[in-house]
């Protein structure tokens, strides 16, 4: 028994100084690995068993991660190198609004410093009151435009990644002054030859008069042609006016029925009586108290809303229906002319508030048209925050809406 006793009691004591090897091996090998993992290398410490495995493995690992770094360092760097070629200025922002890289077209349009502004807010460095409320609302679907150091900028803020922004800006300094010798251009010419117009009409009057039946017809065409003429240049003073006019003050408040009531006793008198003409104001849900007054400029909308009516007099066979509508629902307002006119081909759509476009040049002409009409309706709406919807269809007549969404003066 004693001898017996001996043998399990040596066997036991092996048993343990083997566990006791093996655990001193793994933890040395845990040693090892940690001190590879914080440097790791092309070579890995000599081992056996299963540790050679679990060095294999983490090095292949190790490779394929260091072959992706390399590969987004090098998209990185062909990014930075594309956008620096750029003639736009090009500027990321973190979620903090703060500056984490910029290209050097950014940096010659603001003044940044390389050194000092990688970190800064923003708009501690672009202290413009409208690019600042800009940033704050964070409403960036449309495009801002604003002066910067005497020069006209329009910017464009792009979200990604997490909470990041990405601005692209661009001096249109050069178009705007093109734009504006247009505008002085188009408004001068059209007074200068308001003057000759006028007299050309009065002599015109004075030989209709005294004129015999040879040469009445031709006195009369060009009388219509002298007051379509006459047309053409107020409609063009009357856009030069729109585009160089202050922003809308939308702190005035325009009663709804007090404008379409206007609106619509100048087109009865204009129409004398040749199209059963109406006007419906509704309220799209019942029981709900809602928009019964617009805010803007009361006479730029009576102007847009006057020539929807007008032309759908124009182009609207005698005796048919024409309807000057408004309806206040939950997303807005919507105002608009509804008519049993000739209609419009899909095509042509896209292109009516385009200054003299018109469908058919000969029967616009025939019908008094200018082909400026519908660009200064566009041109009021967009002052006005609003859209214009076109919905026609040859020979089944055509409804121009007039979208003023919710708060629009606040867009």
């Amino acid at each position: 028994m004693l001898l017996i006793g001996m043998i399990t009691e040596s066997v036991f004591l092996l048993l343990f100084i083997a566990l006791a090897v093996y655990l001193a091996w793994h933890l040395f090998n845990l040693n090892r690995l940690h001190k590879w993992l914080v440097n790791p290398s092309k070579k890995t410490p000599e081992v056996f068993g299963i540790w050679d495995d679990v060095y294999y493995q983490l090095y292949q690992l190790f490779k394929r991660q260091r072959k992706a770094r390399r590969r987004l360092t090098s998209i990185l760097n062909r990014f930075q190198k594309s956008t620096r070629a750029l003639p736009y200025a090009t500027i990321v922002l973190n979620k903090s609004n703060e500056i984490e890289w910029f290209n050097p077209a950014a940096r010659l349009m603001f003044n940044f410093n390389s050194g000092m502004d990688v970190g800064q807010r923003i708009d501690n460095l672009i202290r413009q009151p409208k690019f600042v409320n800009y940033l704050l609302k964070k409403d960036f679907q449309k495009p801002l435009k604003f002066q910067v150091n005497q020069r006209q900028l329009i910017l464009n803020m792009t979200p990604y990644g997490d909470g990041q922004y990405l601005i692209s800006a661009r001096d249109i300094t050069s178009l705007s002054q093109l734009d504006d010798m247009r505008r002085d251009f188009i408004s001068n010419a059209s007074h200068e030859l308001r003057t000759p117009l006028t007299v050309m009409t009065g002599y015109i009057e004075f030989l209709q008069h005294n004129a015999d039946e040879q040469l009445k017809v031709p006195l009369d065409m060009i009388q219509q042609q002298t007051v379509r003429m006459n047309k053409i240049i107020t409609e063009l003073i009357d856009l030069a006016k729109l585009e160089s006019a202050a922003a809308v003050d939308f702190s005035n408040v325009i009663d709804i029925h007090t404008l379409l009531n206007d609106v619509y006793n100048e087109a009865i008198a204009l129409d004398q009586e040749q199209h059963h003409i109406e006007l419906v104001i509704e309220n799209e849900v019942p029981g709900k108290e809602l928009a019964s007054h617009l805010n803007g400029s009361y006479e730029e909308l009576r102007m847009a809303f006057s020539n929807l009516l007008t032309n759908a007099i124009r182009y609207t066979p005698d005796a048919e229906t024409i309807t000057l509508f408004a309806t206040s629902h939950d997303t807005g307002t919507t105002i608009g002319v509804k008519d049993e006119g000739v209609g419009i081909g899909y095509e042509h759509i896209p292109r009516l508030t385009e200054r003299f476009y018109r469908v058919d040049e000969g029967r616009s002409r025939e019908q008094g048209g200018t082909g400026l009409g519908l660009a200064i309706v566009k041109h009021v709406l967009d002052r006005h925050n609003a859209s214009l919807h076109i919905l026609s269809e040859p020979g089944k007549g055509s409804t121009f809406c007039c979208e003023f969404p919710l708060n629009y003066e606040e867009y």
